[in-house]
C-alpha cells in the first residue's frame, strides 16, 4: 500500500508547545491565538492573605529570553496577554517540586499561580479551606493585571483554569463541586478522589489523570467523579500506574497542555492532537468532547483509534472507489470525517465526508480490507455500534467482525481492516463530533 505523502502536525516531546494555528480554522478564540512557539519561564513570589491564612504563591509565567532551562526569578514578562491556569501541589510537595508540570504549562503561554500549602492531612482539604484559598489566589493573580510587572499581560475576561495533584487534585475537584468557583472554564484533577456532586454553576471542560493502581487516592473514586461530570470531559488512565508513576512521562504534561490550549485558547488543532498526545500501550484515553452527549448516533465524526491516538483516514485523500482506510495523525481534512447514516435495524452506513463513498469490507474473512465504495444496500456497508463509554467498536453486519487497526500497529499509514471482535483498544475508536 502506498504511503501518503503529505505534511502533518507531529507531537514530539515539545509538540504540545509548538503549534498554534488550527488546521480546522481558528474557531472561537477564547484568548489570543495560541502561541506558536514556547517561551522562557519566569517566576515571582507573592505573600497574599485570606483573613488569617497566609497564601504564599509562586506565579510562573511566559518570560522574555530563550526557551528552556529553569524558571528565572523576576524575569520580564513576555509580550502578549495570557490566561491563568492554577496548579496546586499535593501533600509534602511544593511548587518547586512540581516544576516538571508547571514549567511546560507556563512555557506554553499560561500564567500559573502555584500556592505552597502546608497540609495537615486530608482533613484540611475536606474542610474546603484550600479550595477557598485557591479562589482567593486566582482573584489576587487576576488583579496583578492592573499594575506592576504583569500589567496588561493577564487575560481577565475569559475565565480561568485549575489543576492539581493528590490533595491538590482534591482541592481542584472541590472547586468544581462543594466549593465552586464559577470563573473556572478548564480543570485538570490529577490522582484525586470524588469531592462531591458537580456544581450547577460550573461549565468547565475537565480532564482527569490517574493511575489505575493508585493505593493512595482510589481510582474508582476518580472514575465516579468523572462519570458525574457533564461534557466536555476526558480521562487519561496510566494502566498499572501508581499515585505518582506518571510524573516522568511526557504524555502527562503534553496531554494537559493540549487540553489547556483547546479549552483556554480555543485551539481546535490541540483538541484533535489529544488522542495522540495520550496514546500508548500502557495508557487509556477516553474523551467525550462534544457540547452534548451524542445520544443520536448519526452525525459527522472523526474516529480516533484508542491504542494509537491516530485517525481513521481515506488514504491519500482519494475520492475514488477502492481507496483504503488507514490510520494517520490528525489533519482536520474531510477525508478524516465520516457521516453515520441510518441503515435500519440499528445499523449505520459510514460515509467519507470528502467523497460521499461508504466504508465497506472486501469479504467476511479476518484481515479483509476496508475501502470506500459507492453506496449500496449491501450488508458489507452496514455497521453496528458497540458503546464502551467514551469509545465505540464498529461491527460489520455481513461478517460480524470489528473494524480493527491491523496487528495493533501505531505506525502512520497502518491499514484498518476487520478482525474477530476482541474489544481490544485497536478495535475501539473515540468519536469526535464535527
Amino acid at each position: 500500500m502506498a504511503m501518503q505523502r503529505r505534511t502533518f502536525l507531529g507531537l514530539g516531546a515539545a509538540g504540545a508547545l509548538g503549534v498554534g494555528a488550527s488546521l480546522l480554522g481558528s474557531g472561537q478564540a477564547l484568548a489570543d491565538p495560541a502561541p506558536a512557539e514556547p517561551f522562557a519561564v519566569g517566576v515571582r513570589r507573592y505573600d497574599w492573605w485570606r483573613g488569617s491564612r497566609q497564601l504564599t504563591t509562586y506565579v510562573y509565567y511566559p518570560a522574555t529570553g530563550s526557551p528552556g532551562g529553569n524558571p528565572i526569578n523576576n524575569a520580564p514578562v513576555a509580550d502578549g496577554v495570557f490566561p491563568v491556569y492554577n496548579y496546586t501541589h499535593g501533600f509534602g510537595s511544593s511548587p518547586q517540586g512540581s516544576e516538571f508540570f508547571i514549567r511546560p504549562l507556563a512555557a506554553a503561554g499560561f500564567i500559573v499561580p502555584a500556592p505552597h500549602f502546608e497540609y495537615g492531612g486530608a482533613g484540611d482539604v475536606y474542610s474546603g479551606e484550600p479550595s477557598r484559598d485557591v479562589s482567593e489566589i486566582i482573584t489576587q493573580t487576576l488583579e496583578l493585571n492592573s499594575s506592576g510587572p504583569f500589567a496588561g499581560h493577564i487575560d481577565t475576561g475569559i475565565g480561568v483554569g485549575v489543576s492539581g495533584h493528590s490533595l491538590g487534585g482534591m482541592t481542584t475537584h472541590g472547586l468544581l463541586t462543594a466549593w465552586p468557583d464559577s470563573r473556572i472554564i478548564s480543570a485538570n484533577p490529577q490522582s484525586c478522589v470524588d469531592m462531591g456532586d458537580p456544581a450547577s454553576s460550573i461549565t468547565a471542560k475537565v480532564v482527569f489523570v490517574h493511575g489505575d493502581n493508585d493505593d493512595l487516592t482510589g481510582y474508582d473514586s476518580a472514575r465516579q467523579a468523572y462519570n458525574e461530570m457533564t461534557w466536555p470531559k476526558a480521562f487519561l488512565t496510566f494502566l498499572g500506574g501508581s499515585h505518582t508513576s506518571f510524573w516522568g512521562d511526557d504524555r502527562f504534561p503534553n496531554t494537559v497542555i493540549e487540553w489547556a490550549r483547546w479549552s483556554m485558547y480555543g485551539d481546535t488543532a490541540a483538541r484533535d492532537r489529544l488522542p495522540q498526545a495520550a496514546a500508548g500501550s500502557d495508557t487509556r484515553w477516553e474523551a467525550q468532547l462534544g457540547d452534548e452527549p451524542p445520544d443520536d448516533p448519526t452525525g459527522v465524526f472523526r474516529l480516533s483509534a484508542q491504542h494509537s491516538g491516530k485517525y481513521a483516514d481515506i488514504d491519500a485523500i482519494s475520492t475514488s472507489p477502492g481507496a483504503a482506510l488507514i490510520q494517520w495523525p490528525a489533519t482536520g481534512r474531510d477525508n478524516q470525517a465520516f457521516e453515520f447514516v441510518e441503515a435500519g435495524d440499528d445499523y449505520y452506513r459510514i460515509k467519507a465526508r470528502h467523497s460521499g463513498l461508504c466504508l465497506q469490507v472486501a469479504n467476511n474473512n479476518n484481515g479483509a480490507d476496508i475501502t470506500q465504495e459507492s453506496e449500496s444496500d449491501s450488508a458489507s456497508q452496514q455497521w453496528s455500534i458497540t458503546d464502551h463509554g467514551g469509545s465505540v467498536s464498529l461491527i460489520n453486519r455481513a461478517s460480524g467482525r470489528a473494524m480493527d487497526v491491523w496487528e495493533y500497529s501505531t505506525e502512520d499509514g497502518a491499514r484498518i481492516s476487520q478482525y474477530e471482535y476482541t474489544g481490544n483498544d485497536n478495535q475501539r475508536f473515540v468519536r469526535q463530533a464535527v
